[in-house]
């Protein structure tokens, strides 16, 4: 009985509609642009555990990174250790320990791990999400997915961390961005995705549906404080998590759902 409240209470598609309107808005480009996920969290409230662990992602290292390089590190190492399974929505460390242990972690948890161990690791990041119209059951959820800020291209760059990959023009050098992506397909121009994991099996009729077919409207994640999202998330552990989600919205703390607008 209990599961099925948390299911109805999170997934239901009419309660997930109107909680998606309650945090959505337009906002301009430049807005999106110069937002991230760092500004707003910083390295010394970011959980014990993502720096025990994050020697390991690196341990084999010996020379100086990229930031795509970097980036692609601790995805490939985040999708070889976690097999995944149903979506959790806990505090960053409750969600990190499960996905470890095998007890679950959807594209959205992914994108939450991940952001904090950027955030460890000095890179720029910010979350973002796909809202799909398709009468496709599979698709109508939606997809989580990352940006991270590349220092020697100037620019940002698209990376899905839960299926390792990264999307490209036909020169297959410099990485797409949001906004590249965007504008791409408005042009009608070519559009490649390659997986940087070997372990990786890229399903490329979903990838295609999900970024490139689809009638999809990217939005940035804006306004999450991890710390606060954890305080309310573990001092609340004894109900569904929609409670500390709905409480957080009523005092002015919920994250929102940024759709940029175009002119």
């Amino acid at each position: 009985m209990c599961r099925s409240l948390i299911w109805y209470l999170r997934r239901h598609p009419l309660l997930y509609e109107i909680r998606f309107r309650f945090l959505s808005k337009n906002v301009s480009i430049d807005h999106v642009e110069t937002f991230c996920y760092n500004n707003i969290n910083k390295i010394a409230d970011i959980p014990e555990i993502y720096f025990e662990l994050n020697p390991l992602i690196f341990e084999k290292i010996k020379v100086v990174l990229s930031d795509v390089d970097k980036a692609k590190k601790i995805a490939v190492w985040l999708r070889n250790n976690i097999k995944g399974g149903p979506g959790l929505g806990k505090s960053s460390e409750m969600a990190l320990r499960k996905m470890l242990n095998g007890d679950g972690g959807v594209c959205s948890d992914f994108s939450q791990v991940f952001n904090n161990f950027c955030v460890i690791n000095h890179l720029k990041v910010k979350e973002w999400g796909l809202k799909i119209i398709s009468d496709d059951p599979s698709l109508k959820g939606g997809h989580a997915f990352n940006e991270v800020y590349s220092k020697e291209f100037k620019k940002w760059f698209i990376i899905d961390v839960s299926k390792s990959l990264l999307f490209y023009p036909i020169n297959l050098t410099i990485p797409l961005s949001v906004f590249d992506l965007i504008q791409s397909k408005k042009e009608n121009k070519e559009i490649y995705f390659s997986s940087f994991n070997e372990k990786n099996t890229v399903d490329y009729k979903r990838i295609t549906a999900l970024y490139l077919t689809s009638n999809s409207s990217p939005f940035v994640i804006t306004n999450y404080c991890n710390k606060t999202y954890d305080s309310y998330l573990n001092k609340l552990n004894f109900l569904p998590e929609p409670f500390a989600h709905g409480l957080l919205f009523l005092l002015g703390k919920s994250y929102f759902f940024e759709f940029p607008k175009y002119k």
